[in-house]
């Protein structure tokens, strides 16, 4: 079996010598997979396998074989890992989300019979967001977007609803928090806010704003027109979510506050320059 070593790639040396060396003893056909310098500077995988050829009086006279190029067939191996990889870590992902939004659901709702129309409308939600990224194949989604798929219950083709910002891209952590924490306040202002009367009103901004190592985004939730609000006299899952889980999931911060004349919310986080200037 004629070959050298030095054409091989350093990281698989020891292994391919071992198999080498293994074949030999045992008069057993080789075969591995390994990377090869077919030209300088540039490493290609191959499959190289052989068999010995024996004598009359069983002797090894010859290693009789072949090497093939498999640098295609090694790349879509590992991104069919990395793609199985990246499917396992978001199912699990999903999987958290679903159990906190059941349980805390359950453990905030006053009358149980209300329950499942709660948790079903904030999957619905989570689902929706769902569908949105996996159109853009998992590379974002657009503020724009996720306030149409947020705001999908409270939207009915009117001025109720306003909505103004530059174009801004967000990761899909962050679009699936934003996500959810519009689809809470949204939820708010039909059940007791600006949106449970004729007259109310909803206005979301949102800005890049300059700042120091990277940009930063601000989206702003103002209601009006609605009854007068009062704060809350517990905190349920809306309200957790918004001051726990949104700033941890943005990597920003939250303030939620509940003036009589309607509930604000500024919601700030850091942008990079490509998500900022899409």
């Amino acid at each position: 079996m004629a070959w050298s070593a030095d054409r091989i790639h350093p990281e698989d040396q020891e292994r391919v010598i071992a198999e080498i060396a293994r074949a030999r003893e045992t008069t057993s056909p080789y075969r591995s997979q390994h990377r090869v310098a077919l030209r300088a500077g540039e490493w290609t995988w191959i499959e190289s396998r052989a068999v010995p050829v024996q004598d009359d009086d069983g002797n090894v006279s010859e290693w009789f074989g072949a090497a093939t190029d498999v640098s295609q067939r090694v790349q879509h191996e590992r991104q069919l890992r990395l793609m199985v990889d990246e499917l396992n870590h978001r199912v699990k992902n999903n999987l958290a989300i679903v159990q906190s939004l059941v349980a805390q659901t359950l453990r905030h709702c006053d009358d149980p019979a209300l329950a499942a129309p709660v948790i079903e409308a904030r999957l619905r939600t989570l689902a929706a967001t769902h569908d949105m990224l996996t159109r853009d194949k998992w590379s974002g989604a657009s503020i724009g977007e996720i306030v149409q798929v947020a705001m999908d219950d409270c939207l009915d083709g009117g001025t109720r609803v306003q909505a103004h910002g530059p174009p801004v891209l967000l990761d899909p952590q962050r679009a699936v928090a934003l996500s959810m924490a519009l689809h809470e306040l949204c939820t708010n202002a039909t059940r007791h806010g600006a949106l449970s009367t004729g007259e109310g009103c909803v206005r979301i901004e949102w800005r890049i704003e300059p700042a120091e190592g990277s940009p930063r985004l601000v989206l702003e939730w103002r209601e009006s027109g609605g009854p007068p609000v009062q704060p809350p006299s517990r905190g349920g899952f809306g309200t957790r979510l918004l001051r726990r889980g949104l700033p941890h999931d943005l990597d920003g911060t939250v303030q939620l506050d509940f003036p009589p004349d309607g509930v604000r919310c500024r919601m700030e986080a850091p942008l990079s320059e490509p998500q900022a200037m899409p």
